[in-house]
């Protein structure tokens, strides 16, 4: 693979090409687990539960410790164009500290806290998923746990996995911990290293409830299969092998007829061994899937609501270029308000910098209230800008707390549950937020998922589940995705693009050959990302960090086994 310029080969590959095994010799892990310098990084299948494991010699319930500020005996920066790595206080070749509950349930072990944890580290903060135990052939318990560094103030996420050997009465090895995968377009590097680990057997608080909650979370994941095994369709077409390279694509998957077929998950090293707790970032999926979602449940609830205007509920907006713009105004990025009539342009200006670099929540809003002029009326032009979805969250709050108090929050308190009703996993609880007094969500990016996540709501999107259906306005949700005749949305920058309330269109009817117009939702996230719902709860999707956003040959692939041209359910 070739990554930055420079040409790599994963060391599976490498010792495959001389007929030897992957995976390190277990004399070579004894004395990695024993302190050994970390040389050269490790194959995953090194941190993978083997087939056939016998079970931990006890329940495996506890307090895992890594102690912070420890640097890794490798780190190589791949990808780097801003110089991150260059700059001695980002400590980027450093773990945080780690103090993870941790509850074994099966032969999983499942950290107590998911989500995103504020970590003590000037760069990252950390996600915590489920992985695996056993005891492995030196009669210890070991623990493999994936896990993710998600860069602070941003919704970049690198992979990486930690794995320790703990003896029966709890004294820990050194816990051996890689990262060499990621969803980052800016910013790839492998790190890996070997780090003080302290542990306790001790049952955290609420131990029985984290097990059922894991067991149940489990339990309502779509059924799995091979990409390949998709009849009819090739899968090469979905991996869009000739447009992304590999190296640049971290998962991709289809669903048809209620399995969700699914790709690997490779890393520089192998494969990783946890695809289906490897959290994948949302970028700009969340304008559809937080504040889209949100303002259909709010409009549900108070029925004209998106018709309000922006100053009745965020009073820094005090401009004359906001005295007519809405909340559905917000979320369709048509407020007149914009320096540059092209679509795109002034979201990647170097003026529009300090709107993601802002923190705190004043400064976030003030930039976003007062950086845009008045050019056009409300509703005439679509500009894309992502501090239109970040103003609309902070409407929404606004709005909530002269209801509820000032503790109200749309995303906790009315986009969170409806993700519970559809038993979606717990990442998909929480978003991104601002510092300081009053953090707002940054509703435009932010979110996580797991692959089965996503997959589960795009699916119950497409095939209109009864639960969506109950809870969100029909009518945002009918125009956001393509069902409404009347209201297809803006033009986005192509004839073949729209956006309506946070949703993104696309018309197949060119690239399928149809012979009317065939308009298919879809989000679509920085980097590489891309969502696409078909009729009857069809879905294509991929993570991937090189820039690329195309998927019309996909689509036409999928087309083959679940129409799409005359369909309109």
């Amino acid at each position: 693979m070739i990554v930055g310029g420079r040409i790599f080969l994963s060391a599976a590959v490498l010792l495959q090409a001389v007929g030897l095994s992957a995976c390190a010799a277990a004399s070579d892990l004894d004395a990695l687990f024993g302190g050994a310098a970390s040389t050269d990084p490790l194959d995953f299948a090194d941190f993978a539960k083997p087939a056939g494991a016998s079970p931990t010699s006890r329940l495996m319930d506890g307090h895992l410790v890594l102690g912070g500020n420890q640097a890794a005996s490798g780190f190589e920066a791949l990808d780097d164009a801003d110089g991150i790595a260059d700059v001695p206080a980002n400590q980027v070749n450093t773990l945080p500290a780690m103090d993870i509950w941790l509850v074994q349930s099966g032969d999983a072990i499942v950290p107590v806290v998911r989500g995103i944890v504020n970590a003590p580290h000037p760069y990252f903060d950390l996600v915590f998923s489920p992985g695996a135990v056993w005891q492995d052939d030196s009669g210890a318990n070991r623990i493999s746990l994936p896990f993710a560094l998600m860069e602070k103030n941003a919704n970049c996420i690198h992979n990486g996995v930690l794995t320790v050997r703990i003896s029966g009465s709890g004294q820990a090895t050194r816990a051996l911990v890689q990262v060499a995968s990621e969803t980052c377009g800016y910013f790839k590097f492998n790190l890996w290293g070997s780090y003080d680990a302290a542990w306790a057997y001790a049952p955290p608080l609420g131990a029985d409830g984290v097990r059922a909650a894991y067991v149940a979370e489990v339990a309502h994941r779509l059924p799995t299969a091979p990409i390949e095994s998709l009849a009819g369709t090739d899968a090469d077409v979905f991996a869009q092998s000739g447009t992304i390279a590999s190296d640049n694509m971290t998962a991709f998957g289809v669903v048809h007829d209620g399995t969700h077929y699914v790709s690997g998950c490779d890393t520089r090293f192998g494969a990783y061994p946890f695809c289906d707790t490897m959290a994948l970032p949302s970028y700009s999926v969340a304008k559809s899937l937080a504040a889209g979602i949100g303002l259909m449940r709010l409009e549900k609830l108070y029925q004209g609501l998106k018709d309000g205007a922006l100053q009745r509920f965020v009073p820094q907006c005090t401009g004359s270029q906001w005295q007519d713009v809405t909340l559905e105004h917000l979320a369709d990025m048509t407020t007149g308000n914009y320096i540059s009539a092209e679509a795109h342009e002034d979201e990647g200006s170097t003026g529009y910098l300090p709107f993601f670099l802002a923190e705190i929540s004043a400064d976030k809003t003030d930039f976003s209230c007062r950086y845009f002029p008045r050019k056009s009326q409300p509703g005439e032009r679509w500009v894309y800008h992502t501090s239109d979805t970040y103003l609309l969250g902070v409407a929404m709050n606004g709005f909530l707390k002269s209801r509820h108090g000032g503790g109200a929050d749309y995303y906790r308190d009315l986009v969170a549950p409806l993700w519970r009703a559809l038993h979606l996993g717990p990442l998909s609880q929480e978003i991104r937020r601002t510092s300081g007094a009053n953090p707002e969500p940054f509703s435009g990016y932010g979110m996580l998922f797991y692959r089965d996540d996503i997959a589960r709501i795009a699916t119950d999107l497409a095939g209109r589940d009864a639960r969506l259906e109950t809870m969100l306005d029909t009518g945002l949700l009918d125009s956001a995705m393509q069902r409404d005749p009347s209201d297809s949305g803006s033009e986005a920058g192509s004839s073949t693009l729209r956006y309506n309330n946070a949703f993104w269109g696309w018309n197949a009817k060119d690239a399928l050959g149809c012979t009317g117009d065939a308009w298919l939702p879809f989000f679509s996230g920085y980097g590489g990302i891309t969502v696409v719902m078909l009729p009857g709860g069809r879905v294509y999707y991929y993570f991937s960090d090189g820039y690329n956003f195309t998927f019309s040959e996909p689509v036409k692939e999928l087309a083959k086994v679940s129409p799409v041209c005359g369909v309109t359910e």
